[in-house]
């Protein structure tokens, strides 16, 4: 039995074929939600292989951090937004 820290899931996209990704997984997190948008081509003791279209996965780039300037306008927002969920519209 694998630990929690032993468990993988493994997405690889062939370079003939930019419209699927093949995914295992022998995680039992990963296999419940796979299944749900997927159906496993194959099933074994080691865990479960899918094939699911390449336009269901996204990758981003991380989020940039704020700048201060951003920082202070989200804050007085944040207190703009507060005055006026008490009552207090300034």
């Amino acid at each position: 039995m694998l630990t929690a820290a032993e468990r993988e899931t493994r997405f690889s996209m062939m370079g003939d074929d930019h419209g699927t990704w093949d995914v295992f997984t022998d995680d039992p997190f990963w296999i419940a939600r796979l299944d749900k948008i997927a159906t496993a081509w194959k099933t074994s003791d080691e865990g479960r292989w899918y094939k699911i279209p390449a336009r269901q996965v996204t990758l981003r780039a991380p989020a940039k951090p704020l700048t201060e300037a951003q920082i202070e306008i989200r804050r007085k927002a944040g207190e703009r937004l507060r005055k006026r969920q008490d009552g207090k519209i300034t």
